[in-house]
């Protein structure tokens, strides 16, 4: 990914150039004094092809998130909802001798940023994983996603097996997949 949010087309077809001349000069059309004014200047660049001013044409447009993001963050949110189910059935006991903070969902920090954005837009946009509304949603650790990748291990192996309820020592396997985190970068 780059760093930037979107990426610029440094060429576009005649015909795709022709579509958006068109599109602008609708929209020029209908808008304000000041839309008309942008969509003019628009309309102009995209004419002349001048390539190097293409992100004033394509400003609003985003780079696209991969599905396969999409599906991660879905398969650790589906993850994280059997663990706190199961966590939820625990007797207090059970809870107090694992250590359960080091499950919690941390969110996603700045080097998965497609990750952030999506998963914050199903949450704030798409009323998805409710649990998480108002929660900060951005790590402030830079292995976030290492944690949730090694927990996901352990979840496919039960998924596989179509386990629906976790026990401690099933708890304690996903424990286990995140110490082995902190143990790989102090080796």
């Amino acid at each position: 990914m780059s760093n930037q949010l979107y990426m610029i087309p440094e060429s576009i077809s005649l015909i795709e150039r022709q579509l958006l001349i068109n599109q602008c000069k609708i929209l020029s059309a209908i808008g304000n004094e000041k839309e008309r004014e942008l969509y003019e200047k628009r309309i102009e660049i995209l004419e002349k092809g001048y390539t190097g001013l293409y992100p004033k044409v394509f400003n609003n447009l985003y780079e696209e998130v991969p599905l396969s993001v999409y599906n991660e963050i879905s398969d650790i949110m589906k993850m994280y909802s059997r663990i706190n189910d199961s966590i939820r059935l625990l007797p207090e006991a059970d809870k107090e001798a694992l250590d359960l903070a080091s499950l919690e969902f941390e969110g996603f920090d700045q080097d998965s940023g497609m990750h952030y954005y999506m998963m914050s837009y199903l949450v704030d946009r798409m009323d998805e994983h409710g649990e998480y509304k108002g929660r900060e949603l951005k790590s402030h650790k830079s292995n976030s996603l290492i944690k949730y990748n090694r927990m996901l291990s352990v979840y496919f192996d039960y998924e596989n097996v179509k386990k629906q309820q976790y026990s401690v020592s099933d708890l304690q396997n996903f424990i286990d997949q995140v110490k082995t985190i902190v143990l790989d970068t102090q080796a």
